[in-house]
């Protein structure tokens, strides 16, 4: 009996001592995981128990077999941290150009305004980022570039921002006419001032004279008032067409975009004909495939097409130019009928004019989208684009996604002001804008 106990007090001494040996050899194989952020330093490692232990990432063990992955994650998270140090100056370099954009453009617009400053009263509640980035380098396109006048005439931009201010103290609707002067000077020989002139040289009818311009195109006097200061102190160096290009920018800006800034160097043309309007300017009855087509001719795609169409959030139109739609079935069916009935009312004669947006007419805004998604365009042109398949979804998008048309609205106006533009030694600078220098 005693051998017995014996052997039974010796086999649990090897087990004793060979079983946590064992144990040792064999973990259990619960895997580790990582709560990882990889903006930090710090990271917490769960394992066997629950146990928590937080290291230091550059601490962490890696197999040599594991050598690759070790390297390709410390990259990452250098780049992620650069990306993240380089957002930050982003931030604070946008955060200082909005300030400067939109305080040196501190007045009441008539309508808007209501003694508030800047744009964020225009549109309460909203973070609107700015249009483009600040760049080191002045961008180039088309031979134009940012910051032109900067040391042969460094107040034109803000000769020009106050010659509009004083304007629209007067008259709210200035702000919606002079964007459509630049359209209709852009799209017809190029952004050369051409629309401005009263005669040329060779004594023909000038482009302000056709049917497509006439009454229904105005702003030619505050040209001429802020080109004659331009003039007073830096003559000879500020083109008209340049005038209109950052005249244009300053009254969308004064509407409620955000600003964006505007490439200059352009030149004045010395030739204006009537003849050369005609096939050149979008028409209210104009299908999808004219539209594109005539966009593509100068330049821009469909999208730039219902971005800039956008522009018709603030401003009006004039009865002739939609009044047909309610004359035919077909496309009287394309009206919302409320707004059938408000143009049968308002439109006493062909020269009535309805607001494009009644809701916010002065304010630049994605209300005017919304509207065309429910049938509330005032131009056939301009409803068509929500029901073709190409660019249906382009207004769709716009109609929700506000901000997003705000950074496309910049440079689609940039591409529109770079069309076959006059640089360098072409044209010439005028010293009035309505008569070609001799």
């Amino acid at each position: 009996m005693a051998a017995k106990v014996g052997i039974f007090a010796a086999i649990l001494l090897v087990c004793a001592i060979l079983l946590p040996l064992l144990a040792s050899s064999f973990p259990n194989h619960r895997p580790e995981f990582l709560e990882h952020d990889s903006s930090k330093t710090d990271v917490t490692i769960h394992g066997d128990n629950n146990n928590v232990v937080h290291a230091n990432v550059n601490d962490i063990a890696i197999p040599s077999s594991n050598y690759e992955t070790r390297n390709e994650r410390s990259l990452k998270e250098k780049k992620k941290s650069n990306k993240n140090k380089n957002k930050n100056k982003k931030n604070k370099k946008e955060m200082k150009s909005h300030k400067h954009g939109f305080e040196a453009f501190n007045f009441e617009h008539p309508l808007i305004g209501g003694g508030h400053h800047g744009y964020s009263h225009v549109f309460p509640g909203y973070n609107v980022d700015l249009i483009t980035e600040e760049h080191e380098q002045p961008e180039i396109l088309g031979g134009l570039r940012e910051g032109f006048y900067q040391n042969t005439c460094p107040q034109a931009e803000q000769i020009i921002k106050n010659g509009l201010i004083r304007a629209l103290q007067n008259d709210s609707t200035i702000a919606a006419a002079i964007p459509r002067l630049f359209l209709h000077d852009c799209f017809v020989k190029g952004c050369d001032g051409s629309i401005f002139l009263d005669t040329t040289p060779s004594g023909g009818k000038v482009e302000k004279l056709s049917p497509s311009n006439g009454v229904t195109v105005k702003g030619f006097e505050l040209i001429d008032e802020i080109k004659a200061e331009l003039e007073e102190n830096c003559p000879g160096i500020v083109s008209c067409s340049d005038v209109l290009a950052y005249l244009s920018r300053d009254a969308f800006v004064a509407s409620g975009l955000p600003y964006y800034e505007v490439s200059g160097g352009r030149r004045d043309g010395m030739e204006s004909r009537i003849e050369n309007v005609v096939g050149n300017l979008p028409l209210p009855d104009d299908t999808v495939d004219q539209m594109i087509h005539l966009f593509n001719r100068k330049g821009l795609n469909a999208e730039d097409l219902v971005v800039l169409i956008g522009a018709h959030s603030i401003g009006v139109a004039h009865c002739f130019n939609f009044l047909y739609r309610m004359d035919t079935p077909e496309k009287a069916q394309m009206v919302d009928p409320r707004l059938g009935g408000v143009m049968k009312f308002t439109c006493t004669s062909e020269m009535s004019t309805i607001a494009f947006d009644a809701t916010t007419q002065y304010k630049m805004d994605s209300v005017f989208y919304k509207q065309l998604l429910m049938k509330k365009g005032l131009l056939e042109s301009d409803q068509v684009l929500a029901q073709d398949i190409r660019t249906r979804g382009l207004v769709q998008r716009f109609s929700n996604d506000e901000v997003g048309w705000f950074n496309k609205f910049g440079v689609a106006m940039n591409k529109l002001g770079a069309v076959e533009v006059l640089t360098g030694n072409q044209g010439q600078i005028r010293k009035q804008c309505r008569a070609v220098n001799l």
